[in-house]
Protein backbone atom coordinates (compact mmCIF):
# COMPACT_ATOMS: atom_id res chain seq x y z
CA UNK A 1 0.00 0.00 0.00
CA UNK A 2 2.73 2.38 -0.03
CA UNK A 3 3.40 5.06 -2.69
CA UNK A 4 6.68 4.74 -4.64
CA UNK A 5 7.79 7.95 -6.81
CA UNK A 6 10.55 8.41 -9.34
CA UNK A 7 11.97 11.89 -9.95
CA UNK A 8 13.89 12.77 -12.82
CA UNK A 9 17.75 12.83 -12.33
CA UNK A 10 16.91 11.52 -8.48
CA UNK A 11 15.67 8.15 -8.56
CA UNK A 12 12.94 5.72 -7.24
CA UNK A 13 11.96 6.52 -3.56
CA UNK A 14 9.84 3.72 -1.92
CA UNK A 15 7.77 3.98 1.30
CA UNK A 16 6.39 7.40 0.37
CA UNK A 17 3.18 8.85 2.38
CA UNK A 18 1.28 12.10 1.23
CA UNK A 19 0.40 14.69 3.77
CA UNK A 20 -1.86 17.25 2.39
CA UNK A 21 -0.58 21.12 3.10
CA UNK A 22 -3.95 23.20 2.91
CA UNK A 23 -6.33 20.10 3.26
CA UNK A 24 -9.54 22.77 3.23
CA UNK A 25 -8.86 24.99 0.65
CA UNK A 26 -6.97 22.87 -1.83
CA UNK A 27 -8.13 19.28 -1.15
CA UNK A 28 -6.83 18.44 -4.53
CA UNK A 29 -3.47 20.25 -4.40
CA UNK A 30 -0.42 20.95 -2.69
CA UNK A 31 -0.04 17.57 -1.78
CA UNK A 32 3.81 16.74 0.53
CA UNK A 33 5.46 13.52 -0.59
CA UNK A 34 7.65 12.26 2.57
CA UNK A 35 10.21 9.60 2.44
CA UNK A 36 10.27 7.83 5.35
CA UNK A 37 14.10 6.36 6.11
CA UNK A 38 16.14 5.32 8.66
CA UNK A 39 13.69 7.00 11.17
CA UNK A 40 13.85 10.49 9.39
CA UNK A 41 11.08 11.79 7.34
CA UNK A 42 12.32 14.11 4.35
CA UNK A 43 9.92 15.69 1.85
CA UNK A 44 10.85 14.74 -1.70
CA UNK A 45 8.86 17.12 -3.14
CA UNK A 46 4.66 18.94 -3.28
CA UNK A 47 2.22 18.05 -5.73
CA UNK A 48 1.18 21.44 -7.02
CA UNK A 49 -2.63 19.82 -8.64
CA UNK A 50 -3.45 16.90 -9.26
CA UNK A 51 -5.29 17.04 -12.15
CA UNK A 52 -1.87 17.78 -13.57
CA UNK A 53 -1.16 14.50 -13.75
CA UNK A 54 -2.50 10.85 -15.46
CA UNK A 55 -5.40 9.85 -13.60
CA UNK A 56 -4.49 6.37 -12.54
CA UNK A 57 -1.66 8.16 -10.85
CA UNK A 58 -3.64 10.57 -8.94
CA UNK A 59 -5.78 8.10 -7.99
CA UNK A 60 -3.10 6.64 -6.18
CA UNK A 61 -2.18 9.78 -4.20
CA UNK A 62 -5.89 10.05 -3.57
CA UNK A 63 -6.28 6.33 -2.20
CA UNK A 64 -3.18 7.11 0.05
CA UNK A 65 -4.60 10.31 1.25
CA UNK A 66 -7.53 8.52 1.93
CA UNK A 67 -5.78 5.90 4.32
CA UNK A 68 -4.24 9.22 6.26
CA UNK A 69 -7.30 11.16 6.29
CA UNK A 70 -9.92 8.71 7.31
CA UNK A 71 -13.37 11.25 7.91
CA UNK A 72 -16.49 10.50 8.19
CA UNK A 73 -18.76 13.61 5.53
CA UNK A 74 -21.97 13.92 7.06
CA UNK A 75 -24.72 14.45 4.05
CA UNK A 76 -27.69 14.53 6.41
CA UNK A 77 -28.63 15.38 10.01
CA UNK A 78 -31.45 13.19 11.71
CA UNK A 79 -31.47 13.89 15.25
CA UNK A 80 -29.25 15.54 17.82
CA UNK A 81 -29.83 15.58 21.16
CA UNK A 82 -28.58 15.50 25.07
CA UNK A 83 -28.12 11.78 26.22
CA UNK A 84 -26.26 10.72 29.39
CA UNK A 85 -24.70 14.33 29.49
CA UNK A 86 -23.57 14.29 26.28
CA UNK A 87 -24.22 15.24 22.56
CA UNK A 88 -25.94 11.97 20.74
CA UNK A 89 -25.72 12.41 16.98
CA UNK A 90 -28.14 10.32 14.51
CA UNK A 91 -26.61 10.88 11.10
CA UNK A 92 -26.17 10.03 7.74
CA UNK A 93 -22.75 9.80 5.89
CA UNK A 94 -20.85 9.22 3.09
CA UNK A 95 -20.19 5.71 4.90
CA UNK A 96 -23.89 5.20 5.55
CA UNK A 97 -26.18 5.58 8.82
CA UNK A 98 -24.56 6.21 12.52
CA UNK A 99 -25.04 7.33 15.80
CA UNK A 100 -22.15 8.78 18.03
CA UNK A 101 -21.47 10.45 20.98
CA UNK A 102 -19.40 14.02 21.64
CA UNK A 103 -17.96 15.63 24.91
CA UNK A 104 -20.18 19.06 25.07
CA UNK A 105 -16.83 21.14 24.60
CA UNK A 106 -15.33 23.38 22.11
CA UNK A 107 -12.62 21.47 21.13
CA UNK A 108 -14.61 18.62 20.44
CA UNK A 109 -16.49 20.55 17.27
CA UNK A 110 -13.61 23.12 15.29
CA UNK A 111 -14.54 24.89 12.75
CA UNK A 112 -13.51 23.90 9.04
CA UNK A 113 -12.93 26.63 6.76
CA UNK A 114 -15.37 29.11 6.47
CA UNK A 115 -18.55 27.58 7.22
CA UNK A 116 -17.64 23.77 8.01
CA UNK A 117 -17.24 21.96 11.39
CA UNK A 118 -15.27 18.79 12.24
CA UNK A 119 -17.21 16.81 14.78
CA UNK A 120 -14.96 14.99 16.86
CA UNK A 121 -16.60 11.48 18.71
CA UNK A 122 -15.53 10.26 22.20
CA UNK A 123 -13.39 7.47 20.27
CA UNK A 124 -11.76 10.35 18.39
CA UNK A 125 -13.66 9.46 15.03
CA UNK A 126 -14.00 12.60 12.84
CA UNK A 127 -17.32 13.53 11.43
CA UNK A 128 -17.24 16.35 8.60
CA UNK A 129 -20.15 19.17 8.17
CA UNK A 130 -18.01 20.67 4.89
CA UNK A 131 -20.61 23.48 4.46
CA UNK A 132 -23.25 24.13 7.66
CA UNK A 133 -25.19 26.38 5.18
CA UNK A 134 -25.60 23.58 2.43
CA UNK A 135 -28.05 21.67 5.65
CA UNK A 136 -31.29 22.34 5.68
CA UNK A 137 -33.21 24.72 7.85
CA UNK A 138 -34.13 21.89 10.28
CA UNK A 139 -31.16 20.25 10.07
CA UNK A 140 -28.98 23.39 10.80
CA UNK A 141 -31.18 24.47 13.59
CA UNK A 142 -31.15 21.04 14.97
CA UNK A 143 -27.34 21.49 15.05
CA UNK A 144 -26.86 24.92 16.10
CA UNK A 145 -28.83 24.51 19.31
CA UNK A 146 -25.99 22.61 20.74
CA UNK A 147 -23.29 23.39 18.53
CA UNK A 148 -23.60 27.25 18.85
CA UNK A 149 -19.28 28.38 18.47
Amino acid sequence: GALHVTIMNEGIFGGVYAAYAFPVAHPDGYVSLIHSAEDKDVEIGIIRDLADFPESDAALVREALARRYFIHRITRINQVGWKYGMILFDVETDKGHAEFYMRWSQDRAVDYGRRGKVIIDLETNRYLIGDLEKLTQRERTSFQRYIYW
